[in-house]
């Protein structure tokens, strides 16, 4: 399920809660402060007393079904202590995930929208030092760039010319104000903005927004090195309390069946490892939610006739693309895959009875592991059919960025040494061949010859503009500044020109050492994902069926030579492909929440790249699993 659906879901939960059920919350309910500014700034059209209002519902509903449970499970067997704990925690949590789910969306938002406020920053900057009109810049900006910063600004100018606003600076430092309180930087480098306006001298002028820029990028450097230094505790009780904690309590299990069989049942082994998953969920959205802003993610178009149809995935095989409906074909795919393990599942019950030939050989054999790997291939499958296509379009939008920078600053030196802009492009266009930038420069050449057009149209022309097929706002945003220099003079755009490269060309500087930050804790928990926890997972499973077939060896001995069984020498009441599928299963789930914590620290919410990040990660952790799980029977002889 998408996060648009899921926050369409939670928002129509929470109306329909607070008209069904007005009394469990009213606007006089008392609620945080850190809630009322979340859906504030979230803009979701709820109020806080509907959130508490559906928070309180859940409550009351999963307590009656724990209560249901407990009064079931006391009347068919004895009294578990983790099962009555749970389900005592259970209601708590879930009403806890209700209230925390605006607040962590809400935080996530603002890491994203303060990401894209260093470009937009840029692109002030360049337009004015071309031109010193604050107002002009803002529309300018505002009209070709994206974003929760660039909406700000429209609403900026939209308030001075309702008359809301004495002036467009005193709006300017009314929002500075308002996002200071998550990034101080960002406010000192629009005061200086502000500032460089009434600034007379030019080149002071161009030193303030100059020093606007640099506050920006230094002071988001300086906040990801402090968050990286940081995240060494988080990141070690992640991995402990996550990967190494949950499986040494069921290498225990044997241990914990001396004190009575219902203690290591598969169901108190279930919620172990489910309470684990909660934890590891929140604490993981605890870490991210501190995250500074470093860049904002790179949007992609909403509809291409290269995306499938909705609820279709797309798969490349070989040069050919297919295309085919999700659900059914994924549900197929994890019973042809599953089906020796369910088929094994169905055999230990009383509803079939298997003869012993070859099949039933082969049947144990593979047992619940096919069952794993349909689970994790499943999850690889949809995450790289809705994804390998987008990343495509991204990888093609950020390469084209980069090498614009280079681009634009040999069109600058062309045009600088006397040659008209067409001749700079066509230059530029055979120095760089086999580069994005230039072939859309060599394009943009040939379009202007054989239509004799404009530069402009040549660009931008609806029918024919080379641009209409390029997804970059800021390549488009390059070029409008371009062009809007050029009305000033060659000599003039060839400075602009050069003010582009240089600017652009520190932001992806920038952003390279926010990356370079946060590899090294990035790449642990991506080996952890992917390496570690799969290895550790088999390693437990196999040790689980060495204890138990040695304790149930000691029993055979011991009643071989008149010995009575011994009670405390019991071995837990399930059997190792039991526990082979819930940890296997686990496993997966742990990979997929330390994939999503890398991948939301590394690009934010970037769902493209998360989805790249599981259909890559998924099944090595798979493979490393299986060949844990046979490399260790084989050499420990289980």
């Amino acid at each position: 399920m998408s996060e648009k659906k899921l926050t369409e879901i939670y928002i129509h939960a929470c109306e329909w809660s607070s008209i069904k059920f007005p009394q469990l919350a009213n606007r006089d309910t008392k609620v945080t402060n850190e809630l009322k500014k979340s859906l504030k700034f979230l803009k979701w059209g709820i109020e806080p007393h509907e959130v508490i209002t559906l928070s309180r519902l859940v409550l009351i509903v999963t307590a009656v079904i724990a209560i249901l449970i407990n009064i079931v499970y006391l009347l068919n067997f004895s009294p578990s202590i983790i099962i009555l704990s749970t389900n005592a925690v259970v209601p708590f949590l879930f009403a806890y995930l209700i209230t925390e789910y605006p607040k962590n969306e809400a935080a996530l938002e603002r890491i994203d929208a303060i990401g894209s406020a260093p470009t937009v920053l840029t692109q002030i900057v360049i337009f004015l030092k071309q031109n010193p009109n604050l107002e002009r810049a803002l529309q300018f900006v505002t009209k070709y760039s994206e974003g929760r910063i660039s909406k700000e600004l429209k609403e900026v100018l939209w308030k001075c010319m309702m008359g809301q606003k004495t002036s467009i600076k005193e709006a300017l430092i009314s929002l500075a104000q308002q996002w200071g309180e998550y990034l101080v930087d960002l406010k000192r480098s629009l005061y200086l903005i502000v500032a460089s306006v009434s600034e007379r001298n030019e080149v002071k002028r161009n030193q303030s927004l100059d020093r606007a820029l640099k506050i920006s990028l230094d002071g988001l450097i300086n906040k990801i090195k402090e968050y990286a230094n940081n995240l060494y505790l988080p990141t070690l009780f992640l991995f402990s309390f996550g990967t190494v904690l949950p499986l040494v309590i069921i290498s225990l299990l044997p241990i914990f069946s001396f004190l009575g069989g219902e203690f290591s049942s598969p169901l108190q082994m279930f919620l172990i490892l489910t309470v684990s998953i909660v934890v590891i969920y929140f604490y993981s959205n605890k870490i991210i939610s501190k995250r500074p802003p470093s860049f904002a993610s790179i949007k992609l178009p909403k509809d291409l006739s290269i995306y499938p149809k909705a609820n279709h995935l797309k798969i490349k095989v070989g040069k050919r693309d297919i295309e085919f409906p999700a659900l059914p074909y994924l549900i197929l795919t994890f019973l042809v895959i599953g089906f020796p393990g369910i088929f094994y599942l169905l055999s230990e019950t009383s509803f079939v009875k298997l003869i012993p030939n070859t099949f039933t050989n082969i049947l144990n054999s593979f047992n619940t592991l096919t069952l794993i790997w349909a689970f994790g291939i499943v999850i690889a499958v949809y995450s790289y059919g809705t994804s390998w296509y987008k990343k495509e379009i991204r990888k093609k939008i950020k390469r084209l960025e980069i090498e614009a920078v280079d681009g634009f600053y040999q069109l600058a030196s062309r045009i600088d040494e006397g040659r008209s802009p067409e001749e700079a492009i066509k230059f530029v266009g055979e120095s760089m061949p086999n580069t994005e930038f230039g072939k859309l420069m060599k394009k943009t050449y040939n379009t202007l010859r054989s239509r004799h057009t404009t530069l402009e149209k040549a660009l931008f022309d609806e029918e024919y503009g080379t641009l209409n097929n390029v997804y970059s706002k800021n390549v488009k945003l390059m070029f409008r500044v371009f062009l809007t220099s050029l009305k000033k003079g060659v000599s003039n755009s060839a400075q602009m020109l050069f003010t582009i490269s240089n600017h652009y060309d520190q932001l992806n500087r920038t952003e390279e050492k926010l990356k370079s930050t946060l590899k090294n804790a990035l790449s642990m928990m991506r080996t952890t994902a992917s390496i570690f926890a799969p290895m550790i997972t088999g390693l437990v499973i196999t040790l689980q069926q060495l204890i138990q077939n040695g304790l149930k060896s000691v029993n055979e001995g011991l009643n071989g030579m008149g010995y009575l069984n011994l009670s405390f020498l019991t071995t837990p009441n399930f059997s190792v492909e039991i526990l082979q599928l819930i940890s296997g299963i686990y496993m997966i789930l742990l990979a997929w929440l330390l994939i999503r914590y890398v991948s939301l620290l590394e690009y934010g919410k970037d769902e493209v790249m998360l989805k790249t990040e599981l259909a890559q990660n998924v099944p090595i952790a798979l493979f490393i699993f299986t060949l844990t799980l046979i490399g260790s029977r084989i050499v420990l002889g289980a």
